[in-house]
């Protein structure tokens, strides 16, 4: 049976795209409940868009996107910290680890979503919501609020390989999703971001040659046993 509830806890509007958008598809067409936190409105990122509009313009048209982006993938609510992109490493971590917890006592999630310790890119954003996330899942289960699985994003060996992830959880993927149903809804929730940002853009076309039809994530809790082949959150 699908999770009843998902918490997924991301910096950027798009993270979620080109992270596990189709398999929070799936999951919400089963009838789980799709919250997300996201701690910045992306207002320092890599726009197309000409001319290009300032940064408080940008992260307003990047939060209208990421809202419409949401809806189409199935989220129930999601919120926006309003942090400054590209400043989450300077913000004490028990600040971002609070308001993520602030979160898991609303929503009560049994399965949290986030980034893994490489953060994919590597982007010191996602580094500082990795321990920040973590740290509040461990703190949410000491306080017996039912959280249950903890996920890092995650990607195949090649990519792994390519990206210097291979001794990192982030590079090795122990769950594999099918998302052969959804997968559409992954190229559409990029492209509406990819109305503001060149990278997104970039992603769908490419995903749209290629397919990616099993989303690889790690199961960072509770642990995976060798032999075990786990394909459902």
């Amino acid at each position: 049976m699908a999770p009843k509830r998902i918490l997924v806890v991301y910096a950027h509007p798009d993270d979620e795209s080109f992270g596990p958008s189709a398999v929070l598809a799936k999951y919400a067409r089963r009838g789980a409940v799709i919250a997300g936190l996201f701690a910045t409105r992306g207002e320092h990122g890599n726009t197309g868009a000409q001319p290009a509009p300032s940064p408080v313009e940008l992260g307003r048209l990047r939060e209208c996107d990421l809202r419409d982006a949401a809806a189409v993938i199935g989220f129930r609510h999601l919120d926006v910290l309003g942090y400054e992109d590209g400043t989450l490493a300077r913000v004490p971590e028990r600040e971002l680890e609070d308001r993520i917890m602030e979160a898991v006592r609303r929503d009560r999630p049994e399965v949290i979503i986030t980034f893994g310790p490489g953060g994919i890119t590597g982007h010191p954003d996602h580094l500082a919501i990795h321990r920040a996330a973590t740290a509040a899942f461990y703190r949410a289960r000491d306080e017996g609020l039912g959280v249950r699985e903890l996920y890092y994003d995650a990607v195949g060996p090649e990519a792994a390989r390519e990206m210097q992830l291979e001794n990192l959880p982030d590079g090795c993927s122990n769950t594999w999703i099918d998302v052969s149903e959804t997968y559409p809804v992954k190229i559409e929730a990029l492209r509406i971001h990819g109305r503001h940002v060149l990278d997104a853009r970039e992603m769908a076309e490419r995903l749209e040659q290629n397919p990616q039809l099993v989303v690889p994530l790690h199961r960072a809790w509770p642990d995976v046993l060798p032999d075990e082949k786990v394909t459902d959150l």
